[in-house]
């Protein structure tokens, strides 16, 4: 039927000829034919047919609702920035059905040459930049502006109902479909539409039976949605293609209101670092999406004012960070050097939490005393790695005495919030200044592009090949290929923070935080849930929540495959099959890290000095350590050493169930961000750019 309209000519309510040309848009309830005015070669205009399977009673009304709204504005003030209405009429074409010719009501309407916002946000694939969005959010509030002036409510404001066009060199946004003329689908497994409302624009009102509700205030929520994604390029309240829209409603109604500053990695350069601003825009929006519509700004003009100091902080011109930090963030802090290979690490595993402020430190007890140590510190080579020997006697290893140590570059960094060790002992390191290589002993600046800021990595994993995981907030995942290569990984949900990730062979697994968005009683009063994501290569393959937590901080892979997470108060889980378990809860300190070990179990530490073991059964036995610092990086290496960092630059190894201190006093007062071992050799990175060395001797 569609394809046969292509050519006809339909006679208007004046007697204008429209000769139809392409269609070039179709929805649920009609198609968008482009045609020319009175003539094969006049004026470009397009005309909207309703479809006849669709011309029941309901869908008519709302077809001819939005001509009247047309025509009404039309008659008014004209305002650039809503789509012009010429027509509005009923044709009469022959049926393919029947002798008796089909009725199909049509309007026509002015046709912009552009694209869709929607197309606009798509292409970008990030926040756009300020000023753009500043522009395009007074031209949308000016058009309904105009449609509340005449006692109408759009009640469908989303990117694809506005239109990007260019007039007098100017970008201009238009704003059409008036009137709801969305055919509601039933079927609520498919659609994503409910109620005549657009899922993820719509507020809690519009699906309120009788929409009693429903004012300009309703606009207002859909403005500031559109406004959020044109400024993170994210859904301010995104959903899985084939969720049930009850449950998407029931999030919008319950869940915590989005916010810009938890998805920083995909605004725009010039906000992403501008807390003021950020503070600006969150204030406004979430008051914009509040659920009780009494609590809206009044109209949408009343927002866009709102709006305008956020968007003037944004735009000014802010001081650059001091040359060359952003390039090259670290001074050199040791030569080259000529250091063996270190063996490989697996699995890998990287996390990224930023530890408590140390208290007072009582020491556990243990069975070995801690002595003096033997600390070489300077900006020279670090010792030679003793990489591929066996593992030593425990007796040995086991004493604090037989190591000595030596610290580099201490305060070289200061505040790096991540750190993972690569091939060959290289570390990779990011800071608030940006990423970092360590190469021969040496720091080289890894540039980054827009899209993974450094201010958004909460932790590094490595994957092998000398390529590294950077992720964090705003559900950002990023492959680091040695060359300086970036892929992005995407993740659906832009509310998400991930803290730690384990891969090996090719399957990536992250655990995090994100907004609760259950309805059911929970063991814990918490606004987040733990969640696990995982990716085979570069696919995303599981989103699970753990409702039982609030956020789960470290994952590790056991022997048997299985995947293991720890979090906070002390909870365990398990992943199976892509369904999140909870093993147990096995203290009341909250666990940072995870790491397999050689017997099928693994071990666990957190803060306040936790460390406990787990066996393949997942029967878990708390172990002494001989501190009470945070416990904030965790390494088992391959030949079963277990090692573990904590604030205030404490060392400890496992030896016989307990944790005992190996490093004594190294001068320094930096977090112990990462940590690797061999046979004979521990290295680590401080969180103020120190590299710290152990050698068993």
């Amino acid at each position: 039927m569609r394809d046969s309209l292509v050519g006809r000519v339909l006679h208007g309510s004046t007697g204008v000829a429209y000769h139809l040309r392409d269609c070039i848009g179709e929805g649920g309830q009609g198609w968008v034919f482009r045609a020319n005015w009175g003539d094969p070669s006049g004026h470009v205009v397009v005309v909207k047919v309703l479809r006849p399977d669709v011309v029941a009673t309901e869908a008519l009304r709302r077809f001819q609702r939005e001509a009247e709204v047309l025509r009404r504005l039309s008659q008014g003030t004209p305002n650039p920035y809503v789509v012009r209405f010429y027509d509005h009429a009923v044709a009469n074409v022959p049926s393919p059905f029947g002798p008796e010719p089909l009725a199909l009501p049509y309007t026509v309407l002015e046709y912009v040459h552009g694209t869709t916002l929607e197309a606009v946000l798509k292409a970008e694939k990030r926040g756009l930049p300020v000023a753009r969005v500043r522009t395009l959010c007074r031209h949308i509030a000016l058009a309904l502006d105009a449609v509340h002036q005449q006692k109408v409510v759009h009640r469908d404001l989303k990117p694809s109902n506005i239109l990007i066009t260019t007039e007098g060199g100017s970008e201009v946004a238009k704003v059409t479909d008036f009137g709801l003329v969305k055919l509601v689908d039933v079927n609520l497994a498919r659609t994503t539409a409910l109620a005549g409302a657009s899922l993820g624009y719509a507020p809690p009102e519009q699906y309120e039976q009788g929409n009693e509700r429903v004012s300009p205030r309703t606009d207002v929520f859909s403005l500031a949605a559109v406004t959020y994604e044109m400024l993170s390029g994210k859904l301010a309240f995104p959903f899985i293609e084939g969720e049930n829209p009850l449950l998407i409603v029931t999030r919008i109604l319950n869940a915590p209101r989005p916010s810009l500053k938890k998805v920083r990695a995909n605004l725009p350069p010039e906000l992403e670092t501008n807390t003021q601003a950020l503070d600006a825009f969150d204030r406004e929006l979430m008051r914009a999406f509040a659920a009780d519509p009494a609590v809206r700004h009044a109209t949408a003009l009343e927002l866009s004012n709102a709006l305008e100091p956020a968007f003037r902080m944004a735009m000014e011109e802010r001081p650059a960070p001091p040359v060359g930090r952003e390039v090259n963030p670290f001074e050199a802090t040791a030569r080259a050097s000529d250091a063996p290979a270190l063996p490989p690490e697996a699995p890998q595993r990287g996390s990224g939490l930023q530890p408590r402020a140390p208290a007072p430190e009582s020491v556990a007890p243990g069975p070995v005393d801690v002595p003096p140590v033997r600390v070489a510190r300077g900006s020279g080579n670090l010792p030679a790695a003793m990489s591929r020997e066996s593992a030593p006697p425990e007796v040995q290893a086991g004493n604090p005495a037989a190591w000595s140590w030596q610290v580099v570059g201490a305060g070289s960094a200061p505040d790096l919030r991540a750190a993972t060790f690569v091939n060959d002992g290289e570390a990779f390191v990011v800071g608030p200044h940006g990423f970092a290589r360590l190469e021969r002993g040496r720091w080289k600046a890894v540039s980054m592009p827009e899209t993974v800021p450094a201010t958004a990595i909460r932790g590094l994993c490595p994957l092998g090949g000398g390529s590294v995981l950077a992720f964090g907030d705003g559900g950002i995942v990023a492959r680091i290929a040695p060359s300086g290569a970036v892929a992005v990984w995407r993740v659906p949900d832009s509310e998400i923070t991930f803290h730690g990730a384990v891969s090996h062979d090719g399957t990536t697994t992250l655990v995090g935080e994100r907004p609760f968005r259950g309805t059911g009683p929970r063991s814990v009063q918490a606004a987040t849930s733990g969640v696990i994501a995982q990716f085979k290569e570069e696919r995303l393959v599981v989103v699970a929540d753990a409702n039982a937590c609030a956020r789960l901080r470290g994952v590790a892979r056991l022997q048997s495959g299985k995947i293991v997470a720890c979090g906070d108060w002390g909870t365990i889980v398990r992943l199976e099959l892509g369904v999140v378990d909870q093993a147990s809860a096995v203290c009341n300190g909250h666990l940072t890290h995870a790491a397999a070990t050689p017997d099928g179990g693994f071990v666990v530490v957190g803060l306040g000095g936790h460390a406990l073991h787990m066996n393949a059964q997942l029967d878990a036995q708390l172990e002494a350590v001989q501190t009470t610092r945070d416990l904030v990086s965790l390494h088992v290496g391959a030949d079963g050493q277990a090692w573990a960092g904590s604030t205030q630059a404490r060392l400890v190894r496992r030896s016989q169930g307990s944790w005992i201190r190996m490093s004594g006093e190294l001068g320094i007062s930096a977090n112990i961000i990462a940590i690797t071992c061999g046979g004979r050799w521990v290295r680590a990175v401080g969180s103020d750019g120190a590299l710290i060395q152990g050698v068993l001797h």
